[in-house]
């Protein structure tokens, strides 16, 4: 389905056609150029606007009064002294949000990579790795930036540490012991001196691949895929079956618990979810122990569906467990999420049939083009223009971003960071690349 597909797929539609009316979106993304080169902060330095809020209170903020001098010299560039900055707002309102629900000196304790437990040493091979706390008050708390953020997204080593964990947990399940032992045969990388999406639409080096090789390729990508989508069956149903099996994986992933060593300050016992543009919290989880999880963990399990898939990197795409979690949906809307929704409607389908159908597993590109090929079949067998039905679809597809681009300009200052989510905007040297199907669009 990657690849070798014999539909008329999405980059071959949007390159036959390259429709003016693709046009009225880019000229409508022209009022932002001069915003485009304004720095947002990365995560990291979101941990330290909010340290800086929460420590000092109202603006302005300087170095005299910081609690934690190395978030303070991290966040500065975001908090001049004119308080009327938009980083001077959000770090108020998270400070002041965050006061709330704990207390404490905040110090900034993300990037941090302290010693893992012997059970993960022995599986991954690591002797230290990434904390699972970011910030540290009175707790150890977790922080995620609103916006899709995911719980889980590991390669091998990682997933079957987190699966073995769980198991330890619960005790033995013969079936997940099954997957882990598939997962350590069946994940793979693809050697590729590109990333996969330049691969699939044949782009750049790609381009100059002689058939023989691009196909031995392709057929590598095609195995891999098909033993992730076995995986995805088997997984999916059992987890669905087995509530404590589920909420054991979650807890792990969301606290690092059998991660690190008991006791080990890179285990988070709460997990915070903060809106960046409208300076709130979204969610306040409590994890509880693990003899005594949460309910609010227990609620997000059930809301947490679990899927094998391509790790898409910059070069050599890896196997992942990966997991999607609807209370952490991306609540901002962005431009391959308007285009796939955009399509559903037309084809008359939802989420669950994109579930039963598998699409649920791909990535947002091979959506979009896995429904593409879908529309264009149907048209084939009614006999229809597939050129009318493309420019009818783009015109509705302007009409959505139309209104998301009115949202964006009420944002003022801010307009910009919803502008990178929506487009999937990425900074490099300087220059700005869109991700995804957007990109395709894009580009013309």
């Amino acid at each position: 389905m990657i690849v070798g597909n014999t539909n008329t797929n999405t980059i071959t539609i949007i390159q036959s056609y390259k429709l003016s009316s693709i046009n009225s979106i880019m000229r409508s993304f022209k009022q932002f150029e001069n915003i485009l080169t304004e720095a947002t902060p990365t995560g990291a330095e979101y941990e330290s606007i909010i340290a800086v809020g929460y420590n000092q209170g109202k603006p302005p903020y300087n170095s005299s009064k910081a609690k934690d001098s190395g978030a303070f010299s991290t966040a500065s560039k975001f908090l001049p002294k004119n308080s009327e900055k938009p980083y001077n707002d959000t770090a108020y309102k998270l400070g002041r949000a965050m006061r709330s629900m704990t207390s404490g000196k905040m110090t900034q304790y993300g990037g941090k990579s302290p010693s893992v437990s012997p059970l993960w040493n022995k599986i991954t091979g690591k002797s230290v790795d990434t904390a699972k706390t970011d910030v540290m008050t009175t707790e150890r708390i977790s922080l995620k930036k609103k916006g899709g953020s995911q719980l889980m997204s590991g390669g091998k080593a990682e997933s079957i540490a987190t699966l073995t964990a769980a198991l330890e947990m619960v005790g033995e399940n013969k079936k997940i012991s099954s997957i882990i032992n598939k997962i350590d045969k069946g994940f793979k990388r693809v050697m590729l001196d590109g990333n996969k999406t330049d691969f699939i639409a044949k782009k750049d080096n790609f381009a100059k691949m002689k058939p023989s090789e691009y196909k031995a390729k392709a057929d590598e990508f095609l195995k891999v895929d098909e033993m992730h989508q076995k995986l995805n069956k088997m997984i999916s149903p059992l987890l669905e079956k087995d509530a404590d099996l589920k909420q054991s994986i979650v807890y792990i992933a969301t606290t690092g618990y059998k991660k690190f060593p008991n006791g080990s300050n890179g285990i988070a016992n709460r997990l915070i979810e903060f809106d960046p543009n409208k300076g709130i919290i979204t969610h306040n989880i409590k994890t509880g122990s693990p003899s005594k999880m949460s309910s609010s963990i227990k609620n997000m399990a059930s809301a947490t569906t679990f899927y094998c898939g391509f790790k898409t990197s910059k070069k050599n795409p890896y196997s992942t467990l990966r997991t999607r979690t609807s209370k952490f949906e991306e609540d901002n809307p962005t431009l391959n999420g308007l285009i796939i929704e955009t399509l559903m409607k037309d084809l008359n389908m939802n989420y669950q049939s994109l579930l039963t159908e598998g699409y649920a597993f791909f990535t947002e590109e091979n959506i979009i083009e896995g429904l593409l090929d879908k529309a264009a079949e149907k048209l084939k067998s009614l006999g229809r223009s597939i050129k009318n039905w493309f420019s009818n679809i783009v015109s509705k597809i302007i009409e959505g971003a139309t209104k998301v681009f009115d949202k964006i300009v009420s944002l003022g200052k801010r307009a910009f960071e919803m502008l990178f989510n929506f487009l999937g905007l990425e900074m490099i040297n300087a220059s700005v690349r869109i991700s995804g199907i957007a990109g395709t669009f894009a580009n013309k």
